[in-house]
């Protein structure tokens, strides 16, 4: 018999799972407590809760269609009419399939599937008569459709064509990495194998190469000549590379205002000019300079860096920065959006943030990876209001939180150092041993995973304390003011000791004792 008890109280509690989804506005207030083996409250505007097996099961269901069933952490459903979606996750963030089906043309929608790192599937229509589709099997299969650039398909490292990938048109290889193809705009580069030899040509393009010994790249326009009256060509870029990487040389934006000239002795020397910049940098470790100069004349800048990441001084029109790696780094910047400061102390532990932004001003603090707090002011209202928003996280103890609206909710344990309601609403139950939340029509207060819960709106209160009682009160019409607190004459107030075993029933029409689970003494 023990034996079939888990059994038995899973089928309860899917039987009322289902049993709820029958709810309707029109159903009066109903509650139904044994926790933690299962809880059900439906209010009366329809919307119903049910919660069983502790944080294991909960089922959601509002008026307006909203549906959310959760199943932790294995899986989760969540229909949501506003935003035309269905979303079913599976040991979130692993697997997901999100179904969208807006309205518009016919055959609008949006259908993603993913099972990292595996499996990735996205089709979506973005106009009418336009669909977009894109999927990959890691490490092996890769394809798509489009109604714009056709359909492509790979087998890795076998064959096949890719569509907008590494920033090209298109990608196509046989036997990968002994040969590869790229288009992009008109142009096309051939590699035989990838990435030794290449040669390409297009409207505007030529380049050819042996790597590591040599390659050249050429680019240039096409532009009226005056003097034939046909065309001539106008130089864009010109980028040598002998040796890779020891030697490089590049001329480009040889079309623009100021063209640039650069040049890289890897890992010595290099230097980067123009008619109004100038930059030189030498011994490089991996991408970085040891030591580098820049100057801008037209934003009177000057950037100076020292045994790179240690020493930088750097001040323009609108920045500033000095830094004394790990101990010390101060930047500002200011642009017609705003004005932005940051400060890091003993890095990466102390940080401090600063925006002052035309709607709102937003500071925050970080002792990394304990503490985090970010507080945002915004501009007063035309009444005078000035409404905040405040996040504090003390990781992995707690979280503290309040909306502009006022409300405020604080949550313990918070382990994850980061906001992701998906996250908490799978894994978080399993740690939240005590929350609150309080808001202008709200109080809910719970601790030890729901044993003790207490909850107050203007619809309702609910106090209880498993297995030993709940306390459980509705409010008539008359009561649902600001300034009308706790239970008043005439609420329905229902009373029970270890799920019924005694028990009272309060009413305006019907007033009787519960005695057993089931029998009603009536005065």
């Amino acid at each position: 018999m023990l034996r079939c008890l888990p059994i038995l109280l899973f089928c309860l509690l899917a039987c009322a799972m289902l049993g709820g989804c029958a709810v309707g506005g029109e159903r009066p207030p109903v509650r139904t407590y044994a926790w933690p083996f299962f809880n059900e409250s439906v209010d009366a505007q329809g919307n119903s809760m049910v919660r069983g097996l502790g944080p294991l099961a909960e089922l959601e269901e509002r008026n307006d269609g909203y549906v959310r069933s959760t199943v932790r952490p294995f899986y989760t459903y969540v229909r949501n009419p506003s935003a035309y979606e269905e979303d079913h996750l599976f040991f979130y963030p692993l697997a997901r399939y999100r179904d969208r089906q807006r309205p518009g043309w016919e055959g609008r929608h949006e259908t993603r599937v993913h099972a990292l790192p595996f499996v990735w599937w996205n089709d979506v229509s973005f106009s009418p008569g336009h669909r977009e589709l894109d999927y990959f099997f890691f490490p092996l299969v890769f394809g798509g459709e489009s109604t714009i650039e056709g359909s492509h398909f790979a087998v890795a490292p076998f064959g096949g064509n890719l569509k907008g990938v590494f920033g090209n048109d298109e990608v196509r290889f046989v036997m990968f990495p002994l040969y590869v193809e790229l288009r992009r705009q008109g142009r096309v580069t051939y590699y035989l194998p990838f990435p030794i030899v290449k040669w390409g040509y297009g409207p505007g393009y030529r380049t050819y190469g042996v790597m590591p010994l040599f390659s050249r790249t050429e680019v240039w326009k096409e532009v009226p000549d005056e003097v034939t009256g046909g065309t001539k060509k106008l130089p864009v870029a010109d980028r040598w590379t002998i040796l890779w990487p020891l030697f490089r040389y590049d001329r480009d934006r040889l079309d623009k205002k100021y063209p640039r000239e650069s040049m890289l002795v890897y890992p010595l020397f290099g230097y980067s000019t123009t008619a109004v910049t100038k930059n030189y940098s030498a011994l490089f470790i991996l991408n970085y300079p040891m030591f580098s100069y820049t100057r801008a004349d037209l934003s009177d800048t000057t950037i100076i860096d020292a045994f790179w990441p240690i020493f930088r001084y750097a001040k323009g029109d609108n920045f500033k920065q000095y830094r004394v790696w790990p101990l010390w780094d101060y930047s500002e910047r200011t642009t017609p959006g705003g004005k932005s400061t940051a400060i890091n102390v003993l890095w990466p532990f102390f940080w401090y943030f600063e925006d002052q932004l035309p709607e709102y001003t937003e500071t925050r603090y970080q002792v990394f990876p304990l503490f985090f707090a970010n507080f945002r002011q915004y501009l007063p209202e035309p009444d005078g209001t000035i409404r905040t928003k405040h996040l504090v996280r003390i990781w992995p103890l707690l979280k503290y939180q309040k909306d502009p609206d006022g409300t405020v909710s604080l949550d313990m344990l918070s382990i994850f150092p980061f906001n992701d309601e998906k996250f908490d609403t799978t894994y978080g139950p399993f740690f939240k041993f005590f929350s609150v939340k309080a808001g202008p029509e709200e109080t809910k207060v719970q601790a030890l995973f729901r044993m003790f819960s207490y909850e107050e709106d203007p619809y309702h209160i609910d106090l209880s304390l498993a297995p030993l009682f709940d306390w459980h009160v509705v409010k008539q019409a008359r009561d649902r003011l600001p300034d009308a607190y706790g239970p008043q004459p005439g609420d329905i107030e229902d009373f029970n000791i270890l799920y019924g075993l005694l028990g009272y029933h309060h009413g305006p029409d019907d007033r009787y004792t519960k005695l057993f689970w089931g029998l009603k003494v009536r005065k």
